[in-house]
């Protein structure tokens, strides 16, 4: 049994909010904080009824007693010698300062005092702090900073109030980002919103069951409390958002509400309360009622905001850019130029999208979109209009500039460049069946109200993942243009047929031919002789008939099926032992293992605009350095030290730096939402069973492929799933409703 009193040096995992238990290293110190001995290294294993409700942070001294064991483990390849404590008892005995630093150095009030001098008042007068701010003693305050400072000090501190809010919040557990925002919110008057109604800070993030402790034992607040109930009502609403919808209906609700408060008892009957929190805590703003159902108030304002944008297209005057003729005149210009005949569809689109403001463009994969936008350009340059592509996905934004000729750019990076559009513009969103409701109503914020929009996307495939619905919901209001393109014309074949009987909902009669265009290739999800995933060893298999020409899908992250498995699986066949790519590990002492080698082909997850590299660019590693010299900027010559080389899909070779490692993973496998926008000669679908399949990931994963895909798995769940309805069908919304009715008002 060892009993020793650590430092806490960093967090090498911790559950959300840290409840459920933490790892973390330390350093041994005495009772004044020095360090006792500078080459030990601790690694604490703590669960969560052995912290309690306190969250570990870095700084902080804890008394742990625990049974240890010296062990020479492997860190990234390399052995480590370490004491590992399997902490029984765990006691803060000092916290870390960590809310107190970040919140005098982060809040404008307390000007010119930074995380430097913060962390000085810290250390030098630890938890009196507190009470010297809160007494404003400047001569105390003085023995650290210069007296102007301390002053200063003192007078802003005065805002904000009793420290007592910061102690209780860190006693509680919430984190220091949580009590920044209260303080912020509420300055002087903190104690005081918080003992009216302490549900308050579930606006702030907090959880419930963090708020719900606080409010039941702090503040005496019984379980059949109207601001408890009103503050579930809340919670669920929270909780609602977060799993896609933007409304729930008075069934739906009930469900969250019941995940939130537990089943009913024979003392606390709380479904019989509900209809009156529901009323009485339409007061407090954190949500609505009404014809659509309960909506988190946020969902509300982004929802009527886009509607707002919406409606006001499509009843603005003159909307029309020219006279038919003059249209019909450029298209045959176009055709001409372009070899080409668009059919009577491709036709209308544009007719559509010059006569109005607001125009919806839809079909499936091979329906001439991208032919319809480039014809429609034309008319948008005669016109003199301003043409903005914009898509989701970074290599969508990339294929939409190959195929049109035409900058284009990710949503992401035009919201956060923040520039306001107005005047003679058209803004063209492709891949719009994937852009959530937020992004959505950023978007519409920097539009002024003559900006046309154009919503280019298929409805069959992959949903947001984000909140709400947008392309969905629009196709579902009459009143907004849309041109439905229905005749495939860039691919036939057998794919053309199977992607057309999936986006129907019919399972299409497959060979397992793997030769073939198409096949299903039946594989049971069980383990081989040596323990791996049966699924991905027969995905393995067929990547290596043709590794140069093959993109790997899977509908999910985990699982026998999934993106780790595969790539973990991938990696291991066909690049280990050859070159590592290492980075020097200042925690160790030594080289460590990246989890890269030459050869290895690799994921951008992060738009890294400066290094030209997108979410979703794909590349393989072609060199590795032996020693890590600088990369010359023409300046200084020494800006960073590559680790290796990348060769990208845009044929451009750049050197992979130790910032970007966290950025990137093996790109062997990716997942389905990874690929919309994009494709490939040939693409391995493996598949099982689990919630996230359904009918849109299968059709999305096999119109990646133009000239051959397989499907590897339990082919009745994938059948199952395309005959299913899709999830898109079960999110709750509003858009379409409140379009509806604010065109009625308008009337």
């Amino acid at each position: 049994m060892l009993e020793r009193t650590l430092r806490v040096t960093a967090i090498r995992s911790q559950s959300p909010k840290g409840f459920g238990g933490c790892i973390f290293t330390g350093k041994p110190i005495d009772d004044t904080g020095n360090v006792q001995d500078a080459a030990a290294y601790y690694v604490v294993k703590a669960n969560g009824a052995t912290l309690g409700k306190t969250l570990v942070q870095p700084g902080q001294w804890w008394k742990v007693s625990g049974e240890a064991v010296e062990r020479l483990l492997e860190v990234n390849g390399f052995r480590v010698s370490e004491w590992q404590v399997e902490a029984s008892s765990a006691l803060l005995l000092r916290p870390s300062g960590e809310h107190i630093v970040s919140f005098l150095a982060d809040n404008p009030a307390f000007e010119r005092i930074g995380r430097v001098k913060a962390r000085k008042l810290w250390d030098a007068l630890g938890a009196k702090l507190f009470e010297v701010l809160d007494t404003a003693n400047v001569d105390t305050l003085a023995t650290v900073l210069t007296p102007e400072s301390a002053a200063q000090v003192a007078a802003a501190w005065a805002q904000f109030g009793d420290s007592r809010t910061l102690q209780w919040l860190q006693a509680e557990g919430f984190d220091l980002e949580l009590g920044r925002k209260v303080l912020n919110f509420f300055g002087s008057e903190t104690p005081e919103k918080l003992q009216q109604d302490p549900y308050r800070l579930l606006s702030f993030s907090a959880s419930w069951r963090q708020v719900d402790a606080l409010a039941r034992s702090h503040f005496g607040v019984a379980v059949d409390d109207p601001r408890r109930l009103q503050g579930a009502i809340e919670e669920a609403c929270y909780r609602v958002f977060t799993a896609g919808h933007t409304t729930a209906l008075s069934s739906t609700l009930m469900d969250y509400l019941q995940a939130v408060l537990g089943s009913q008892t024979t003392t606390f009957r709380w479904r019989n309360l509900v209809p009156t929190a529901l009323s009485q805590g339409l007061s407090n703003g954190s949500f609505v009622v009404g014809l659509h159902g309960v909506q988190p108030f946020g969902a509300m304002v982004m929802e009527q905001q886009v509607a707002n944008a919406v409606v006001s297209r499509l009843t603005a005057a003159d909307q029309a850019l020219m006279p038919p003729a003059e249209v019909e005149g450029l298209l045959h210009d176009y055709e001409a130029k372009e070899g080409i005949e668009l059919n009577a569809e491709q036709r209308r689109a544009v007719y559509l999208a010059s006569d109005h403001s607001f125009v919806l463009i839809t079909g499936g994969a091979g329906v001439g979109k991208t032919t319809v936008l480039k014809a429609l350009y034309r008319v948008y340059d005669q016109s003199g209009i301003e043409v903005v592509q914009l898509a989701l996905a970074g290599r969508a934004a990339k294929r939409m500039q190959e195929a049109t000729g035409r900058s284009a750019s990710t949503i992401a990076n035009f919201l956060r460049a923040g520039k306001e559009l107005s005047g003679k513009v058209v803004v063209v969103v492709d891949e719009a069946s994937m852009v959530d409701i937020v992004s959505m109503y950023r978007l519409c914020t920097l539009l002024g109200p003559d900006v046309r929009l154009v919503l280019a996307g298929d409805p069959e495939q992959l949903m947001p993942v984000g909140p709400g619905l947008v392309l969905h919901a629009l196709i579902r209001v009459p009143a907004v243009p849309l041109g439905e393109l229905k005749v495939i014309k860039r691919y036939g074949g057998d794919i053309a047929a199977a992607a057309i009987s999936i986006r129907s909902g019919i399972w299409p009669s497959l060979s397992n031919d793997e030769a073939g265009a198409i096949a299903f290739i039946p594989c049971a999800d069980t383990l081989t002789a040596t323990g791996s995933s049966l699924i991905a060893e027969t995905v393995l298999d067929l990547y290596r008939l043709d590794p140069e020409n093959t993109q790997i899908l899977s509908a999910r992250r985990n699982g026998p099926d999934g993106v780790n498995t595969i790539n973990s699986l991938c990696q291991a066949e066909t690049t280990a032992g050859r070159k590592a790519v290492t980075v020097w590990s200042a925690q160790h002492d030594t080289v460590a293992l990246t989890g890269f080698n030459l050869g290895d082909p690799v994921l951008c997850t992060r738009n890294m605009w400066d290094r030209g590299l997108q979410n979703g660019s794909l590349g393989t590693i072609v060199d590795v350095e032996d020693v890590q010299q600088p990369v010359a900027d023409g300046e200084d010559g020494d800006a960073e030290r590559p680790l290796a080389w990348v060769l990208w899909d845009d044929g451009i070779r750049r050197p992979v730096a130790e910032e970007m490692l966290d950025d990137l993973q093996l790109g062997y496998a990716i997942t389905v939402h990874k690929a919309q926008g994009s494709q490939w000669p040939r693409v391995i679908v493996p598949l099982t069973g689990h919630r996230l399949l359904d009918r849109t990931l299968i059709y999305t994963a096999v119109t990646r492929a133009q000239k051959q895909v397989l499907i590897v798995g339990d082919e009745d769940a994938a059948r199952a799933a395309v005959e299913s309805a899709p999830r898109v069908q079960s999110r709750q919304v509003a858009l379409d409703l409140l379009i509806r009715s604010t065109l009625e008002a308008r009337a």
